[in-house]
């Protein structure tokens, strides 16, 4: 159980929700050299990740050449508040964060996953989510536990917690991932295109987001460069 010491709540909680759907598996199982989240009765690994999907990569790999099938869940923040308390547990402000995020968001963590997107033995599901991320107040300003702050602040994470599943998007094979471009998206395009055609259904988005998308759809052969007319790129469904 030693794993489980610094798991947060929304790991968890996805960790519960899903062996309660895998019937006779192990939580926290032996699976070769490495510990699963979740190891299911056919002996395949289900993996909650709420950190970057890159760290993953070795994992899936490994699990791979033991011919195990692999599930990564990976929860999407699409609406957070932020609860403040004082060393008492004692709620100061709770506000609701500006950032948004949506499922073409996604596209920045599977950057570091192309190899294994395609294959029939991966699976990954995003499961839009809404949270709490607590934070305790301090006296004065700190650094974070993992030392990356540039500024000091005057409080620290003390955990994130599920308030609610939105939605689940499954993601195996092509299919799943042409899905995501719009149907009136023009048979040749650019990333501009894209965009404002995404745009009119998911107002949030970015447009560095719909560049990475396009680079991981041409990376999995899905999209295809056709030409450069100046300093634009086209490119068309495969």
């Amino acid at each position: 159980m030693i794993n489980t010491l610094n798991e947060s709540h929304l790991h968890k909680t996805l960790k519960t929700l899903y062996s309660l759907e895998n019937e006779g598996c192990q939580t926290e199982a032996k699976a070769g050299k490495y510990i699963a989240d979740i190891l299911t009765k056919e002996g395949n690994v289900i993996e909650i990740q709420t950190g970057s999907l890159a760290h993953l990569a070795a994992k899936i790999m490994y699990f791979f050449e033991q011919k195990r099938t692999v599930t990564v869940v990976y929860p999407l923040v699409t609406q957070k508040y932020i609860q403040t308390e004082d060393g008492q547990g004692k709620i100061i402000r709770k506000r609701k964060s500006p950032v948004k995020k949506n499922i073409y968001s996604v596209f920045r963590e599977l950057t570091a996953l192309c190899p294994f997107l395609l294959k029939r033995n991966f699976y990954l599901h995003v499961v839009e989510v809404s949270v709490t991320e607590k934070r305790t107040a301090t006296k004065e300003k700190v650094q974070s536990a993992n030392g990356r702050r540039h500024f000091l602040r005057d409080w620290i994470k003390t955990g994130k917690n599920l308030d609610s599943i939105e939605k689940k998007h499954v993601f195996h094979g092509k299919k799943s991932y042409t899905e995501l471009l719009p149907k009136n998206l023009k048979e040749e395009f650019t990333v501009t295109d894209l965009y404002n055609a995404v745009k009119l259904t998911e107002s949030g988005v970015k447009r560095n987001e719909i560049s990475l998308m396009v680079w991981v759809l041409c990376k999995l052969e899905l999209i295809e460069f056709t030409e450069k007319k100046g300093r634009t790129n086209y490119y068309k469904k495969k």
